[in-house]
This record gives C-alpha cells, sequence and structure tokens, in this order.
C-alpha cells in the first residue's frame, strides 16, 4: 500500500463502507465512526485533514495504510491498539457487537491471515 494521501484516503473509504454494510450504517455515519473510533480522530473531516498534512504524530493515522498486502509492521500497530479499538467502537455503537474479526475485517484482512502475520 502506498503512503500517498490519495491512496490513503481511498483505503479509508474503502474501510468506512466495509463498516456501513457490517453495521448496515450510513455511510457518513460510518465515515465518523472510523475516524473516531479506529484513528481517534475528532470527526471524518480531521481524519483527511491528518492524512493530507502527512503528519503520522497519531501512530495510529498510519492504519491507513493498512491492506491484506501491507508491511507486517502495520499489522502489528493493529495488533497493539485492538482492544482500544475495539473499546472505543462499543462505546460509539452499544450493542453492536464489535469484535476483532469484525475490525480486522475492515482492513480486508481474514483473521487467519491476521493471526499468521502476528504470529511470525
Amino acid at each position: 500500500m502506498s503512503f500517498e494521501s490519495e491512496a490513503l484516503i481511498s483505503n479509508v473509504k474503502r474501510q468506512a463502507k466495509r463498516l456501513s454494510k457490517k453495521l448496515l450504517l450510513p455511510l457518513g455515519h460510518a465515515q465518523e465512526g472510523i475516524a473516531i473510533c479506529l484513528y481517534d480522530c475528532n470527526s471524518y473531516s480531521d481524519l483527511l485533514v491528518k492524512i493530507k498534512a502527512e503528519s503520522f504524530d497519531n501512530p495510529l493515522i498510519a492504519l491507513s495504510a493498512l491492506s491484506p498486502n501491507s508491511e507486517i509492521f502495520l499489522v502489528k500497530i493493529l495488533a497493539s491498539h485492538l482492544d482500544s479499538i475495539i473499546g472505543n467502537f462499543e462505546k460509539k455503537f452499544p450493542g453492536s457487537n464489535i469484535n476483532e474479526e469484525l475490525v480486522i475485517s475492515l482492513f480486508g484482512l481474514s483473521f487467519d491471515e491476521f493471526k499468521a502475520k502476528i504470529s511470525d
């Protein structure tokens, strides 16, 4: 995955579409959810500004590059923040049964692929 801002934004849009489908949410709600819960930003527009600024002060912004063929360090960033990300989603979308598998699937990864990559 490229670290060019347009490629990262496209990836974030795919993540929001996946969340929208999985939780049956309007796309705008999914976009806000991704920004707040996954990337620890104040809003979707805040996330886009941070990506375009190419400032990776927040290590979670690097997850905008995570996809099935990504470098292992991105998978490890996700693994190290997974519990807090799930907690954020549970607060934002109570009762939605968000778990590890759902969060990992937002990046186009299967749970088995994820487990294999972090065990290497």
